[in-house]
């Protein structure tokens, strides 16, 4: 096929991967990402140089099961070959989930309505070889659990985060709406915090945890994470809890 005549096609990825495998989603000079892996595999299988854009970069050891990425190709490769190629030639700690066409018009970022994160903790006194890649371990068993979902409950609806952001955080628009803040239990010590919202700050949702679980251990106040919100100071807030508890789990779009 001449090369006037080969059809341009806009594909959209489901991703999962393991962060503590990567240092991030965005590409950077000698580390692995997940972006540069994507990149990589995909030019090799459709041999022309691709570029992958995603809905969000998810920090160094921060996981995803639902992150969403596209790239533009003229190859004619079928759908499902283009999948198991790029499962074939990526590591055992980055998947492809599913791949479909777009409208040109679709972006992974611009066109998403909002996000849903899950934050994972281990309340046990004994740490889980199992979980330990994908939860924060607090081994002593003085979490006020109905404390919690109060405090995150209040925080739901539009503001001005800039209290829980990260200090190199460079969003000029630091207002979000938090649609919903929860706690569910997943298991006898699995706790995961759930965050579904318009947007999120740099380390938002880990900054957000961290002052969480102050609140419920008794080493703040309960209402403190609304004062300090209003507030707006991050010296006020808790600890940027650990990237490995956290986990991008769903990205949302119009039906």
């Amino acid at each position: 096929m001449s090369d006037s005549l080969q059809r341009v096609r806009h594909l959209r990825a489901l991703v999962e991967y393991r962060g503590e495998r990567f240092a991030g989603w965005q590409i950077q000079p000698n580390q692995r990402t997940v972006q540069g892996e994507l990149e990589q595999a995909l030019s090799t299988l459709c041999r022309e140089e691709l570029r992958v854009h995603g809905s969000g970069r998810t920090d160094s050891g921060v996981h995803a099961r639902g992150q969403v990425a596209t790239f533009t190709t003229v190859s004619d490769l079928p759908l499902q070959r283009i999948l198991r190629g790029l499962n074939g030639l990526t590591g055992h700690d980055l998947s492809v989930l599913a791949l479909d066409e777009v409208e040109p018009s679709f972006h992974p970022r611009r066109s998403a309505l909002g996000k849903v994160y899950a934050y994972r903790l281990l309340l046990r006194r004994s740490p889980s070889p199992l979980a330990s890649d994908w939860s924060w371990h607090l081994p002593q068993n003085d979490l006020d659990i109905v404390c919690l979902r109060r405090e995150l409950a209040s925080l739901e609806g539009t503001a001005d985060w800039s209290a829980y952001r990260a200090g190199d955080c460079g969003a000029s628009n630091t207002v979000k709406t938090l649609y919903r803040a929860e706690v569910r239990n997943e298991s006898n010590d699995i706790v995961a915090l759930e965050f579904e919202g318009s947007g999120f700050l740099k380390q938002m949702v880990r900054i957000l945890v961290g002052t969480a679980v102050d609140v419920a251990r008794g080493k703040l106040e309960e209402g403190a994470m609304l004062r300090i919100r209003e507030q707006g100071m991050r010296s006020e807030a808790g600890i940027t809890a650990p990237a490995h508890g956290l986990c991008l789990e769903r990205v949302l779009y119009e039906v």
